[in-house]
């Protein structure tokens, strides 16, 4: 290898380890603050540094948030921006300031005079408008796509964590200790999704129970996009507020990544596992099974990360889904395998925590996999809710009512 690619190479990974320190840096500040302006202010420097840029602006229009760093403002010039940056940065996912219309001529004045470049739309929907406005490097060099991208996902991860915080502080401000808890619980399920997506070739369920006020069981459906559906099944190590922090910070990655890096599975649990594993030191362990579903073409694409491995169950056989690789956060340097599956109509996905399968009756005994395999197959005609209701309850009567030793959670997906 010639000596100028072998130093272009030590380049771009001592800026890949700077970035990762950057967001490793954000997030133990933002679980461990609770005052917006401080977390900004931690933000600003975990950005400016990776990227080389001296300016920059934060801008949440539903939060009327609007934090700079490098340029001073006037109360009247504020107001410009926080009017017209929605009809600027409108439609698109990244605008250059020197390419707006005639009709924003005085924000685009503004802007440039302050050094500000590039408008990066980090808003997932039309709902909310946040931008991240930029300034170019110190060697007057524009920014690159994989600037773009770092800045992306590190601003989803910021935001996440900062809705998080804001929620917390509000709800902590009222409550005692002994609420805490509670208030856990409140923040925990307002992470899970509020509906199942109506999909065209494939009936959903899903039955969800904690043991304590939290949890650590974890599932999530992210934004579908061209027909692929995400889903995530986890299991966070522990139990409580620790265990619904980290999963907190969890989905902030995968809802920060997932735009990014959607139809390379294998790839986004890799990368996502590198940032869990700086977030908890090799100190905390998640189990993992995320799987894309073709909403045109039926089939599965998943990878399994160190989780039980669901069932898929056709008319004549089954099978586990096993491919993968190790449980998030044990290794930052992990390869992970994926694995695609043809479906066809009447097959089901079963996937779930263990606390389902080691559910115990009054002697000590559990259901077990194989009691819920054999249910599945026996009862695989039904719908996806009747399905999972009907194993809940034929868990519930082996169990004779007793406290699930365990989180419960199944997610079924059934082939129209």
């Amino acid at each position: 290898m010639a000596e100028n690619d072998i130093k272009r190479l030590q380049k771009e990974l001592k800026f890949k380890k700077l970035q990762l320190n950057s967001i490793y840096e954000l997030s133990s500040a933002l679980q461990s603050q609770f005052d917006v302006d401080h977390v900004m202010r931690i933000f600003f420097s975990s950005l400016m540094a990776p990227l080389g840029i001296s300016r920059t602006f934060f801008f949440d229009q539903n939060q009327s948030l609007l934090r700079k760093r490098g340029f001073i403002l006037s109360e009247t010039e504020a107001q410009l921006i926080k009017k017209k940056l929605k009809k600027a940065i409108s439609g698109a996912a990244r605008r250059e300031v020197a390419d707006l219309p005639e009709e924003l001529t005085a924000l685009k004045k503004l802007l440039l005079g302050r050094r500000i470049h590039t408008l990066l739309n980090i808003s997932e929907n039309k709902k909310r408008t946040l931008v991240l406005g930029l300034g170019r490097k110190f060697n007057r060099r524009d920014l690159e796509q994989e600037d773009f991208e770092f800045a992306y996902i590190l601003s989803r991860f910021m935001l996440i964590e900062l809705d998080n915080i804001r929620y917390l502080a509000q709800i902590f401000e009222k409550k005692k200790y002994e609420h805490e808890m509670k208030i856990a619980r409140d923040i925990q399920l307002s992470l899970l999704p509020q509906a199942l997506p109506q999909l065209k070739n494939y009936d959903m369920a899903v039955i969800y129970e904690p043991i304590q006020e939290v949890g650590g069981d974890y599932y999530d459906i992210l934004k579908k996009k061209k027909n692929i559906q995400p889903l995530v099944l986890a299991d966070v190590e522990g139990k409580g507020l620790s265990a619904a922090l980290l999963a907190a910070s969890c989905q902030a990655i995968f809802h920060s990544m997932n735009e990014l890096y959607l139809f390379k599975p294998a790839r986004f649990i890799g990368k996502a596992n590198s940032f869990i594993h700086e977030i908890t030191r090799a100190s905390r362990f998640i189990t993992l099974f995320w799987m894309l579903l073709n909403d045109e073409n039926p089939a599965l694409t998943y990878v399994n990360a160190g989780h039980n491995a669901p069932f898929l169950i056709s008319n004549k056989s089954v099978r586990k889904l096993e491919a993968g690789g190790l449980l998030l956060g044990f290794s930052g340097s992990s390869i992970f395998q994926e694995e695609t599956v043809p479906l066809r109509s009447g097959d089901i996905v079963c996937a779930f925590t263990d606390g389902v399968f080691e559910a115990q009756n009054s002697s000590g005994e559990e259901f077990g996999e194989q009691a819920m395999l054999d249910f599945l197959v026996a009862n695989k005609r039904l719908s996806a809710a009747d399905l999972s209701d009907r194993l809940y309850k034929k868990i519930k009567d082996f169990s004779r009512n007793t406290k699930f030793h365990d989180d419960f959670t199944v997610l079924i997906v059934k082939v129209r």
